[in-house]
């Protein structure tokens, strides 16, 4: 297995490559973090304390700048009294402090490849992209990292995520995934 990560201010992709229990070897790139296409999902829920990010996704007791970070990093939307429109009740982050960064984007696309091969990202040898699939889980080898806050409170080993393939899979065995959300964790 090998982890890359490519990151800016506003750009931010993982490239695994990895032969994921196949014969073959494959590189998988994923878009985690891309403002011009409204994708917010490595501010919101990779990294950070669950509950401070939910504090200033919904401004609750958080200062003025906060909730101006909170428009620009977490993409949140304002109704005309600059409350947030539609807050989340629960806001849920991979933390890094109970993984190492590589192993998650390893099991991130991993669960992604996995769910490419078995037909729910559709044909990804010849459509270029497929439509959203939510609620697709991704397993974190069992390790408890998965933290929710608000509502549903709790640390998980899985997570629900929602995705699409943003490309075919090529003759050199590449293919790139876009992230866009979380739908919180999975419990069993």
């Amino acid at each position: 297995m090998q982890v890359e990560f490519r990151e800016s201010l506003t750009f931010q992709a993982w490239i695994v490559s990895s032969h994921f229990g196949t014969p073959v070897s494959y590189r998988i790139y994923l878009k985690v973090l891309d403002p011009g296409r409204a994708n917010w999902f490595a501010n919101k829920h990779l990294g950070d304390d669950a509950a401070k990010v939910l504090r200033r996704r919904t401004f609750q007791g958080v200062p003025e700048t906060d909730r101006w970070d909170a428009l620009e990093r977490y993409g949140v939307q304002v109704k005309s009294n600059f409350q947030p429109k539609k807050p989340p009740p629960t806001n849920t982050v991979v933390d890094y402090r109970r993984i190492d960064k590589k192993l998650a984007a390893y099991y991130l696309t991993k669960a992604l490849f996995e769910a490419m091969m078995a037909g729910k990202f559709g044909d990804y040898r010849n459509v270029r992209e497929s439509s959203y699939v939510d609620h697709l889980e991704i397993d974190f080898g069992g390790i408890p990292c998965v933290v929710s806050a608000g509502r549903v409170r709790g640390v998980a080993s899985k997570m629900l995520i929602g995705a699409r393939r943003v490309s075919t899979l090529n003759s050199r065995n590449q293919v790139s995934f876009e992230v866009n959300h979380c739908a919180g964790v999975v419990e069993h």
